[in-house]
């Protein structure tokens, strides 16, 4: 009886524990989770992978940061690129460190060299967000360095962010409840280019899908959620 009060009571508290901190984060929330992420083509081509796996969670008062490792596998399955991010709740509102999207096929050359990333935050909005919201801006800038010298930089600019709708999807992961996103994507490296996104993010998993336009409206490429370990 002893052992059953106690364990009712430490139930009690991690519930109240996240009601206090009112969170909505669009990650996994158990340490341990791993999840998988598989880029194709327009026409259905696995170009590579990403693995997730959620190796700590802070909780301090109101805050929560959330730490997830990533690995990135090309389209012959060998490993290229790995790198960490952060997540937070910040007085309820949910926010990734926008480093979350490097992107493992584009950095993949650069594993070895210095990196510097300065990353603002970028804003999920939760499933009762009004439909059409403007969002935040969020910008990520990235030099490559080599023994001190900056070989190049490269700056992405996200801007035009919405809130499209909401609708539920089914990948090889599942089905999930969704938020989608539009935002035009703006990379400055040797050249600017100018692209557009949509994503679907899901409560307590993250993205679910991702699609990359260009300028014109055409379909470059898109991502999936594929596995999902909890």
């Amino acid at each position: 009886m002893r052992y059953l009060s106690s364990l009712v009571f430490l139930l009690c508290c991690v519930s109240l524990s996240w009601a206090q901190i009112d969170c909505h984060p669009f990650v996994p929330t158990d340490t341990g989770t791993k999840w998988e992420v598989t880029d194709y083509s327009p026409k259905g081509k696995v170009l590579g992978r990403t693995t997730f796996e959620l190796i700590d969670k802070i909780v301090d008062g109101e805050n929560v940061t959330f730490k997830v490792a990533t690995t990135y596998y090309d389209k012959k399955d060998k490993e290229s690129f790995k790198h960490e991010f952060e997540a937070y709740c910040k007085g309820g509102i949910f926010e990734f460190d926008m480093s979350y999207r490097m992107n493992g096929g584009t950095m993949q050359a650069y594993q070895n060299m210095d990196l510097e990333v300065d990353a603002t935050s970028f804003t999920v909005p939760d499933l009762d967000a009004k439909a059409g919201s403007s969002l935040p801006d969020g910008s990520l800038a990235v030099s490559v360095g080599s023994g001190g010298v900056n070989m190049f930089k490269m700056k992405v600019d996200i801007t035009d962010r919405k809130l499209e709708a909401r609708e539920s999807l089914t990948t090889p992961a599942g089905t999930f409840p969704c938020v989608i996103l539009s935002q035009t994507v703006t990379t400055k490296m040797i050249m600017k280019v100018q692209a557009s996104s949509k994503e679907w993010y899901s409560e307590g998993v993250g993205m679910v899908r991702s699609e990359s336009y260009n300028k014109k409206g055409k379909l470059t490429g898109y991502s999936e959620l594929t596995k999902l370990d909890k």
